[in-house]
């Protein structure tokens, strides 16, 4: 009924919300790919898209066929790496959901050895909270997630590390002093925290009964960093997310520790496509390359205060 470009534009306008830039980045004309679109909702016999405020909008019948219009495009990408894998080269695409800190330290590393290696293959990296790599998996607009371990087992789960949570004061902070920070010290101090509610940290503390005292919220680690630095509060956030973002705020151990597990979650690693197998591999030898040269978890920082290291 439709060729693979149509359904390709189809899905441009739905990420872009605008025919004007998916025609540009599908290669049509505004007026082609507006009598595409026609011909298609003409096809399945019912509208795809209104005209919200910023943009056209799917409709709940559009929503519906969504994910199949994925699946059809992520399975025609598979039929051709997995043609060009066997003629000797590899072409593709990957889309990659991944926390901001993984992205930001292991990816680029992993992709500068990837991209010589298989320079036609073409690399989309969202950064994305759990939830979101969720449901980007579910429904198919990525192949696989950098995230923490879900509690579910529906998918495939590969570790890639496991890091502790720190907690970070500003150093005129009388916490700056201590050595460590007492976790149940949460419920009486002023907590900077995500707005989302980091469900592994929340997942450690509830068991503990403890309850941190949220004031202030935010979603990006460099604001929660600066608030920090204001001496507006304390804040406890994983490793991975710290290093390098701290500038002089004291990183802090916590007592009881308490940890996150990262790694790649994804549906099936023997049905991902051939250029997602293949990066997975420079992604995981990349990961144990770096994390294998860290020091240990209590941080430099902290190792000339505390005379462990």
């Amino acid at each position: 009924m439709n060729n693979i470009k149509d359904l390709q534009l189809f899905l441009a306008v739905v990420e872009m919300e605008s025919i004007t830039q998916a025609a540009k980045q599908i290669g049509y004309t505004e007026s082609g790919a507006s009598h595409i679109i026609k011909r298609l909702e003409k096809a399945m016999g019912f509208a795809l898209f209104t005209r919200g405020r910023k943009g056209l909008v799917l409709t709940p019948n559009g929503q519906r066929v969504l994910p199949h219009v994925r699946r059809i495009i992520q399975a025609n990408e598979l039929f051709i790496e997995e043609t060009s894998a066997i003629s000797g080269v590899l072409e593709g695409h990957i889309s990659i959901g991944a926390y901001e800190s993984a992205a930001i330290h292991w990816l680029p590393p992993a992709l500068a050895r990837f991209h010589r290696d298989f320079p036609n293959i073409t690399v989309a990296i969202n950064e994305w909270r759990s939830d979101e790599i969720e449901a980007g998996l579910e429904d198919g607009s990525i192949d696989f997630g950098i995230t923490s371990q879900p509690q579910s087992r529906k998918m495939e789960w590969i570790s890639l590390k496991t890091e502790p949570y720190m907690a970070v004061c500003a150093p005129n902070s009388p916490l700056a002093k201590e050595l460590a920070f007492q976790l149940r010290r949460l419920e009486e101090t002023v907590c900077i925290l995500p707005y989302h509610t980091d469900p592994d940290l929340y997942q450690s503390l509830n068991p503990m009964e403890i309850r941190p005292k949220q004031v202030f919220s935010a979603r990006n680690e460099f604001t929660m960093m600066a608030l920090v630095a204001q001496n507006l509060g304390i804040s406890i956030l994983p490793e991975l997310v710290l290093r390098g973002y701290q500038g002089d705020n004291v990183l802090l151990p916590l007592v009881p520790p308490i940890y996150r597990s990262l790694g790649i979650l994804i549906p099936s690693v023997r049905d991902a496509s051939p250029a997602a197998r293949r990066f997975l591999q420079y992604l995981r030898e990349t990961v144990d390359q770096i994390e294998g040269m860290l020091p240990p978890p209590c941080m430099l920082e902290y190792a000339t205060r505390c005379g462990e290291c």
